[in-house]
């Protein structure tokens, strides 16, 4: 546990960061005492509204049965929904293991909060804000590998025990090294930025407070450590609106690379139209290779027989049209071949492993839509340099 003394302009105040294990039952423990210890005047905690909910009620907060699915496919959600349940899937996975359920310690502490009458405060960025702002800007590179990762961490998770997990919290650091090296955009999003968000709101609620207890993840430490002595010093004004802000105008760039793919292929039908062989070889390849990579897509996922032809039908026009993707297509007939029913909602917030997560058929059609769309994505970028002769 770290001990900062701020002093935030009208007082000094004692701040204990405790550093955890989400999935940890020392943690827990270590809440307990670090409570009795301290005594402290407020308990801050590393949770927004939606993950406090999540907690109190065991229900997951936002009810799945309120998912609109249709909406998800039209909208490109997809991906956000896909993170976040995967996260949520692999962290419930290792506390399953160790009999801890995830956020155990957080939980303890605000049950440590409501029976000592301490004031609680819930200083993370909300985690849907946290999510998208990573989407938005993580270059593709980053989603694949990422994608590697998260699926590898089924049988990593698996070699974890109890001395690997307290080894992860006393060299935490180093681990947050590692995800800026796997991920510079998710260690930007995910674990500096939160920093600061979490930061500032520690300084702010320090005004008037003499001890102030605050349980984070163990890879958050240093970061807010950090943050509350440039605070103290002025050296930095942090924003919070700034760290809320989720960027709008993909949309536009997709609009765009739309408009200039259709140019090119205009372009280049009117310069082939004196050559019908060469027009008609570079038609049959466009097909071929959009159509198979997107229908690839959705044989890795799983996906029924009739969303693989969907799939290599519509890809090769879709890739064409800014307004409607071949995800959004092909996630409709897998989840009309699929009849999904309100159990297969629920039974994806109740998914303790990664494994039973992707037998889910509510994954597997969101999986179907991201997969067709990823493989018609690959197959217009393979082709656009072959068609201009590069």
């Amino acid at each position: 546990m770290r001990h900062v003394r701020i002093n935030n302009g009208h007082n000094s105040c004692d701040i204990y960061i405790l550093g955890t294990a989400h999935v940890s039952e020392d943690s827990i423990k270590e809440v307990e005492e670090a409570v009795k210890e301290i005594d402290p005047d407020i308990i801050a905690v590393e949770l927004d509204s939606e993950r406090f909910l999540a907690l109190v009620n065991r229900e997951g907060g936002r009810d799945l049965k309120d998912v609109n699915i249709w909406e998800m496919l039209k909208s490109g959600d997809i991906g956000l929904f896909l993170l976040h349940t995967i996260l949520a899937s692999f962290q419930r996975d290792i506390g399953e293991r160790f009999n801890v359920k995830p956020g155990s310690e957080m939980k303890r502490a605000i049950e440590l909060a409501k029976l000592y009458k301490k004031p609680l405060f819930l200083i993370d960025r909300p985690i849907h804000v946290t999510l998208k702002r990573a989407l938005n800007i993580m270059p593709f590179k980053e989603k694949i590998k990422l994608l590697f990762y998260l699926f590898e961490g089924d049988e990593s998770s698996s070699r974890l025990d109890r001395g690997v997990i307290r080894e992860m919290i006393d060299n935490a650091e180093k681990l947050v090294e590692i995800l800026r090296d796997i991920s510079p955009t998710l260690y930007k999003v995910f674990v500096d930025e939160r920093d600061r968000y979490m930061a500032k709101n520690i300084f702010d609620n320090s005004i008037g407070r003499e001890k102030i207890l605050v349980v984070v993840g163990a890879g958050h430490v240093k970061g807010i450590e950090g943050y509350l002595k440039k605070l103290e010093r002025g050296e930095i004004d942090m924003d919070l609106n700034e760290l809320m802000e989720i960027k709008k105008g993909r949309s536009y760039l997709k609009i765009v690379f739309s408009v200039v793919l259709m140019g090119i292929v205009l372009y280049g039908i009117y310069i082939l139209s004196s050559n019908p062989e060469v027009l008609k070889k570079f038609t049959i390849e466009w097909i071929v290779i959009n159509g198979t990579l997107s229908a690839l897509g959705v044989i890795l996922a799983r996906g029924k027989l009739p969303s693989v032809i969907s799939a290599f039908l519509v890809a090769p026009i879709t890739s064409l049209i800014p307004v409607i993707g071949a995800g959004y297509i092909v996630g409709l007939v897998e989840l009309k071949c699929r009849g999904i029913t309100q159990e297969d909602i629920q039974h994806l917030l109740r998914c303790e492993r990664l494994e039973e997560l992707m037998d889910n058929n509510l994954m597997r059609v969101l999986m179907v839509a991201a997969l067709s769309s990823l493989g018609s994505a690959i197959g217009t970028f393979y082709f656009i340099p072959r068609f201009l002769g590069l």
